[in-house]
């Protein structure tokens, strides 16, 4: 079966990390015996134009089994979305004609997000099914989406054979805000681990500090400073020390904030985001600590809890389909004691959790051949109908 992917961000040389989860989606189904295409534009900040101008224009390549098509331009027109949405589609459609001439009409499609892939083809007559993969957080945000971009949102779904939703939570909101035809469905289909990869280590490091873990792009909505506020009395009572790896716009902040708890030599900051680094220091973690003011999903808590380490994570969004009494600690995310408090506990009670059926639970739900067992389900309905 040949499939299309689109995305509607992905990685580019001068930003790696940018949708490495849809490269990693489409890597998966190649290595699963699918013909896989990726298409993908994209049009960035004119801001951001000196660090990704030699990407820009159209390129094409192949890796690890994936062809792909990509597309880079810079938005000339930041305050007028109808005027972006524009370009997109037309340099979209452009694009996947190009990969269409050259690669053949796909059995079916899969877009990642609506805005602005999905609603673009959409507005073709490709005579190609297609499905929606739902990732944005605004999804779970109180008037998150303005009204052009629900309109989009909405024809997407008129014309979608599926609708996907990473996690319980989207999955009620897009109930909630927008309608699906009949001849439509929609599934959660959780995010995909390679249980392959994030395993834990033969033989863990042992560490005279209990450490605690946080992998997260460093954005004000991961609310990182109030982990490590949290962490403050725990760090100091227990000799604790906590890992955060990520980089992003609150990397100064934050360092900051470590100054005024004086938690500077418990607190330490890795700006690689590879997943070899990820790997690593979550093999020599005791606990992974997520609490973002909104999380349709969480991918690095299943990655931890791959490798057997158990997890604190704000009761909110996807975390609420991941976390349970057996592997970790859900608490409210506008509550410091409940979060001080569920540092404590993991430090006090670590006999509490079973790394190996933390992992078994993981395999059994995550793993990517069971993801990829669903996905292939869809697909086959989709191209039967």
């Amino acid at each position: 079966m040949k499939i299309f992917i689109i995305p509607s961000w992905y990685p580019y040389p001068s930003t790696p990390i940018n949708g490495t989860f849809f490269k990693e989606h489409a890597e998966s189904l190649a290595e699963a015996g699918y013909d896989i295409v990726v298409v993908a534009a994209e049009i960035v900040s004119l801001k951001s134009y000196f660090r990704v101008h030699k990407d820009l224009g159209t390129r094409s390549y192949k890796e690890k089994g994936v062809t792909t098509y990509q597309c880079l331009a810079v938005n000339h027109h930041p305050k007028q979305p109808e005027t972006f949405y524009k370009r997109y589609r037309e340099l979209l459609r452009s694009l996947l004609e190009t990969a269409i001439e050259k690669e053949g009409k796909p059995d079916c499609i899969h877009v990642h997000s609506s805005l602005w892939a999905g609603a673009a083809v959409a507005s073709y007559n490709l005579g190609v099914p297609f499905i929606v993969s739902e990732h944005l957080k605004e999804f779970l945000v109180y008037k998150g989406f303005s009204s052009f971009q629900k309109q989009l949102i909405q024809k997407t779904y008129n014309k979608a054979s599926a609708v996907i939703a990473p996690s319980s939570a989207v999955l009620n909101r897009i109930n909630q805000y927008f309608t699906i035809p009949k001849h439509s469905s929609t599934q959660v289909v959780w995010n995909m681990v390679d249980t392959d990869f994030f395993k834990p280590t033969k033989k863990k490091t042992s560490s005279s500090r209990f450490t605690f873990l946080v992998v997260a792009m460093l954005r004000p909505e991961k609310r990182i400073d109030k982990i490590i506020e949290a962490f403050m009395p725990v760090g100091n009572t227990h000799l604790a020390k906590m890992c955060i790896i990520g980089d992003g716009p609150e990397y100064k902040k934050l360092v900051e904030t470590t100054k005024a708890c004086s938690v500077t030599r418990q607190v330490e900051f890795l700006r690689e985001t590879g997943r070899d680094a990820v790997l690593k220091n979550i093999q020599k973690a005791d606990v992974c600590v997520l609490c973002s003011k909104m999380e349709t999903f969480g991918v690095s808590l299943i990655e931890a809890l791959s490798c057997g380490v158990p997890v604190i994570a704000g009761n909110i969004g996807g975390t609420t389909d991941i976390v349970t009494k057996e592997n970790g600690i859900l608490v409210p995310i506008d509550n410091p004691i409940a979060l001080q408090e569920a540092m404590k506990e993991m430090v006090e009670h670590p006999e509490k959790y079973n790394a190996k059926k933390i992992r078994q639970d993981i395999i059994r739900r995550f793993d990517k051949k069971v993801i990829i067992k669903q996905l292939e389900l869809i697909y086959t309905s989709v191209c039967e109908k």
